[in-house]
Order: structure tokens, then C-alpha cells, then sequence
């Protein structure tokens, strides 16, 4: 990219770009229901992704799009499409947009929202010019929606998480799952227009007290079904409530969330 990235905020001395907590932000722009969510995208981070790699009237995707943070693009020009495998989450982006178009009126003309899995939906050729999104851990929701102490610390209804389809990703073990990842970053390749770009938000996680390399397996993924790696940055997440859980616990977790940027070249 020729633009700087997210250069209003600071860096840690880690280099780590320091976005502030979204949420006075999110009471304003989304309704309560989407802010339950418990693994919401920081808006700051989403709308910094968003300018850095598009321009307005151009077309930005979330394929997984949960609650639908990216909806914000359309306040700022870009036409969004936001593909959610989970009617409970397409009906929470539903609500976010009419919320949204109360504050910017006309904006939920730019939105298009897909309750399906990303995996029958794409690849749409020569459709997105810019694909943003956040991949799920594999089996990471069926487990932790039987955690007693997790249960305790949220009342949020897990089982949007763990809507039952073999389209699921989040459902998958770590095999099935690494190779259904790949085959999906296939499908985004396919649905960019050339020189569209990709980006996915992604973290390590913690296994048996070892960290396991997720983010370096999505680039190596992303870069055999013929992406080019161009930007990767860091930030400081917050982390959900498992990993404060985790922490309480004494146990290791990751604190550094990974924004890895692709371009689709010849």
C-alpha cells in the first residue's frame, strides 16, 4: 500500500499500534443486541482497515461477518456485502443497519447482508475489490460453550456460536479445518477483482501451554492459492472474556492480534 496505516494512533515500544477501546463508540452506532456480541471487532481497527486499503463506491465483503462491524464501510462510501453463516448474527446485522441508517440516513442502501455459509456463496468472479475478515479457531466455540466458568462470567447466548451446519468452520477440528481455511482464502481470491486486496484478522492462541502459530499457517495458506503478502501489523487486543478467564487462571494467552494484508496479483 502507498497510504500509511492507522498513523492517528500510537505504537507501544513493541511497534504495536495502540487502538483505543470502541466502546462509547459501538453504544452510539450499533443497538445493544449487536454489543453483547463477545467477539466483536474493535471499530477503530475495522474502519482503519477500511480506508487504508479502499476507496468510496468501491465494493468491501466480510465473509464472516458476525455482527457486522464492517457495515460501518458504508458510512464513509463503500458499497458493503456481509456474508453470516448464523441467522441469529444476519438478524443482529439487520438491526445494526437500520440502527446506522437512523444516524446516516440512505446508508443501508450501500448494504447488502447473505445469511449463508461463505463456502456456498463464493467465489463471485471479478466481484469484491476488497475482502476483510475475521477467521474462527477451529472447535474453539464448541468448547467453550461447555466452559462452567466461562458460562459464569457472560450471559451471552452461545449458541449463535455453534450453529449447527458441516459448513461450520468454528465446529471443525484442526485437520478439516486447516484444509477447509485454505479452500475458503481460495474462494476469496477468486471473488477479488485484480489487484483486490484481502485482509484477515487473526491471532495466535494457546494449546497445552504452547502457542500455536495460526497466523503464520493462514500466510503460508493464503500464499499457496496465490496471494501476495504485503502489510502485516499488530495490535494490542483487549482479548474476550476467555482469555481474562485464562489469565485469572494463572495460564499464558496471547496478547498481540495480527492484521495480515494480501494482494491479488498475476
Amino acid at each position: 500500500m502507498t497510504k500509511p496505516f492507522a498513523v492517528e494512533y500510537n505504537r507501544n515500544d513493541k511497534g504495536w499500534i495502540e487502538f483505543p477501546s470502541d466502546q462509547e463508540y459501538r453504544k452510539r452506532m450499533f443497538p445493544v443486541e449487536v454489543n453483547r456480541h463477545t467477539a466483536k471487532a474493535n471499530v477503530f481497527l475495522v474502519q482503519s482497515i477500511i480506508e487504508y486499503v479502499s476507496e468510496p463506491g468501491q465494493i468491501i465483503m466480510d465473509v464472516m461477518s458476525g455482527t457486522g462491524t464492517i457495515i460501518v464501510g458504508a458510512l464513509v462510501g463503500r458499497k458493503v456485502v456481509c456474508v453470516e453463516i448464523s441467522p441469529q448474527f444476519a438478524s443482529l446485522i439487520h438491526k445494526a443497519i437500520e440502527h446506522i441508517d437512523t444516524i446516516a440516513p440512505g446508508s443501508k442502501e450501500q448494504i447488502t447482508v447473505i445469511n449463508a455459509p461463505c463456502q456456498t456463496v463464493l467465489p463471485i468472479p471479478n466481484f469484491a475489490d476488497h475482502i476483510i475478515f475475521s477467521p474462527p479457531y477451529a472447535s474453539i466455540m464448541k468448547s467453550k460453550g461447555k466452559d462452567k466458568l466461562t458460562t459464569e462470567k457472560t450471559d451471552y447466548d452461545m449458541a449463535a456460536y455453534t450453529f449447527t451446519s458441516p459448513l461450520n468452520i468454528g465446529l471443525m477440528n484442526d485437520f478439516i479445518w486447516a484444509q477447509e481455511m485454505e479452500k475458503v482464502y481460495k474462494k476469496c481470491y477468486d471473488t477479488l477483482k485484480q489487484d483486490g486486496t484481502m485482509t484477515i484478522i487473526t491471532k495466535d492462541h494457546m494449546e497445552k501451554r504452547l502457542r500455536v502459530p495460526l497466523t503464520q499457517s493462514a500466510i503460508d495458506a493464503c500464499v499457496r492459492v496465490g496471494f501476495k503478502l504485503t502489510d502485516w501489523f499488530k495490535w494490542p487486543a483487549p482479548g474476550s472474556v476467555y482469555s481474562h478467564i485464562y489469565k485469572a487462571r494463572g495460564w499464558e494467552t496471547v496478547s498481540d492480534e495480527d492484521i495480515v494484508m494480501f494482494r491479488k496479483t498475476v
